[in-house]
């Protein structure tokens, strides 16, 4: 019996770069054509010249979006209107590793802000989570405004999220230090 089964060792998290504001909708066309897809949204308080405010959820990193699939269905995704390409890095398709999408799921269900950001800081120790929901989970430590921030770094796309973290619960990984450019 030949019959092609998407089995989970082939299936990867991959990066498409989205036109501006186009997330929710490209998320819902990929959702109803059956992909897995991850959209990561921030509710931020919004602030009107009427001084109304509402929490609006906006997505945690604008204009990209995750889905797990096989690399002969990135032809395909890219042809669905509002995804611009699927982000490449170093010659080959940009792929997130399922821990780095499952830290920033955790991080995003905690009760804290997170913040991503375009890889601003210069360096920092490659740390590990010892306590807590993020618990096994490697990133990078840099200090913000005074506050310890624990982040995830995905490369070829160039960004960080990130989460306030106590000193406490985590623990240097093998004295190395990280040069984030």
């Amino acid at each position: 019996m030949n019959m092609l089964h998407k089995t989970s060792t082939e299936l990867k998290w991959v990066v498409f770069y989205t036109c501006p504001r186009a997330e929710k909708v490209v998320y819902k066309q990929l959702v109803d054509k059956g992909y897995e897809t991850f959209l990561p949204l921030q509710k931020n308080l919004r602030i009107w010249k009427n001084r109304q405010r509402k929490l609006i959820e906006e997505p945690l990193f604008p204009c990209y979006i995750f889905v797990k699939t096989r690399s002969s269905d990135i032809y395909n995704i890219s042809r669905i209107h509002g995804i611009c390409r699927c982000v490449v890095f170093e010659g080959k398709s940009c792929i997130i590793p399922d821990k780095d999408i499952e830290a920033i799921q955790i991080m995003i269900l905690s009760e804290q802000q997170v913040v991503s950001s375009n890889n601003e800081f210069k360096e920092g120790e490659k740390v590990k989570i010892i306590r807590g929901p993020l618990t096994g989970y490697e990133g990078i430590l840099f200090k913000q405004k005074g506050n310890s921030k624990f982040g995830i770094q995905m490369e070829g796309i160039n960004l960080i999220a990130s989460i306030d973290i106590s000193i406490e619960d985590i623990q240097k990984q093998k004295d190395e230090l990280l040069i984030i450019t």
